[in-house]
């Protein structure tokens, strides 16, 4: 930024201080030599005698008149500084609105893309968590029938907020055109394996030189009710079904831990070790065969819940307690249960920003 000098010199403000800060300093000097001179007694030379008498002040004058200009000028710099960064400001404040605009019709998109619960009437009592971080999310959930089955999806994207948002928009189309377009009953295991190679071939991961490292790690359950059966395929993501103790408890051909509480066992059913897209390890997701029992409940969810910094000491609030939530929330209804799933969030959060989006979806079969 450069003003005029005077009128007539275009200078930037370092020049401008530097140039100042030449002449003070000379007329300053002239002044200090002028008041401390003194004039020989010699001397009777009219003018000598007026100059001796009258310069010291005149230059003492220059040097207060541009400490004054150095003043002016300065303010004039600051002005229009303040000027600049103002515009600046409401410049960034409009391209902040048209992209808080934009996110918000995202969001739009996206929740209007997230199937709507009156679509599937014979679902069981449920609930449904969603909570993204921003205002889109990389976590979704998702279902739809499939063979008089219910194919139900939880699933965390690489990343939140927009790039999230676009790999789950990704997930949720993939999987409507797999169950659109399929001729045939598929397992669990047969659907992620056909979303993989759609996300693949999506992302031209399977392009040489690609660097995408994007995916999706999800749950996926299929619900025959008819049968009380459920068949589990996971990428990463595992699933918790809660039994009563009461009732057995014994699960062929599946990998499961258990935690026990006094009246009920939280059974922990393992995912494979790896995401939809392209991994290291490429084999084909497994079918873990569930057999279920009246008022089970089974629930998916992303890593986000547990992943919450909070609490009194800030930090993870990790497997143990999200389980033990659960387990203690048995005798609520599924309404009842997301309200305490909701409260025991925020309040295990508290003033700390939000680590991720979360997804927790309980089902009571």
């Amino acid at each position: 930024m450069k003003l005029k000098i005077w009128g007539l010199l275009p200078v930037t403000r370092n020049q401008f201080v530097i140039i100042e800060i030449i002449l003070f300093s000379f007329f300053f000097l002239l002044t200090v030599f002028f008041f401390s001179w003194s004039v020989p007694k010699y001397v009777d030379d009219p003018m000598i005698l007026f100059h001796a008498k009258y310069l010291k002040y005149i230059t003492l004058a220059l040097s207060f008149l541009i400490v004054v200009e150095t003043q002016y000028y300065l303010n004039k710099f600051i002005s229009k500084q303040l000027e600049i960064n103002e515009l600046q400001r409401l410049k960034i404040e409009l391209q902040n609105d048209e992209i808080m605009q934009s996110i918000r019709y995202a969001s739009r998109i996206q929740e209007a893309i997230l199937p709507d619960n009156n679509k599937l009437p014979d679902m069981p009592e449920h609930f449904i968590f969603y909570k993204p971080k921003d205002i889109v999310s990389g976590d979704f959930y998702w279902f739809a029938q499939h063979y008089g089955k219910m194919v139900i999806v939880a699933g965390d994207c690489t990343g939140h907020g927009v790039p999230g948002a676009f790999m789950s928009v990704l997930g949720i189309s993939s999987l409507n055109d797999i169950i659109n377009e399929t001729e045939e009953e598929l397992d669990s295991g047969e659907i992620l394996n056909i979303l993989r190679d759609k996300v693949i071939t999506s992302l031209k991961q399977d392009t040489e030189g690609s660097i995408s490292v994007s995916g999706i790690d999800l749950a996926l359950i299929i619900l025959d009710i008819k049968n009380k059966q459920i068949q589990f395929s996971g990428a990463k993501n595992p699933i918790f079904l809660i039994r009563n103790k009461k009732i057995p408890g014994t699960f062929e051909n599946s990998d499961y831990s258990v935690t026990e509480s006094d009246n009920y066992n939280l059974f922990h059913f393992k995912p494979d070790k790896m995401h939809i897209g392209l991994h290291p390890i490429f084999q084909p997701f497994k079918t873990q065969i569930i057999k279920f029992e009246k008022n089970d409940t089974v629930y998916l969810f992303s890593d986000g819940f547990v992943d919450q910094m909070g609490g009194s000491q800030g930090k993870k609030l990790m497997n143990k307690r999200f389980k033990n939530m659960l387990l203690n929330i048995q005798n609520k209804n599924m309404s009842g249960q997301r309200e305490i799933v909701e409260r025991y969030f925020n309040k295990w959060k508290g003033d700390t920003e939000q680590t991720d989006d979360v997804i927790l979806f309980g089902i009571k079969v």
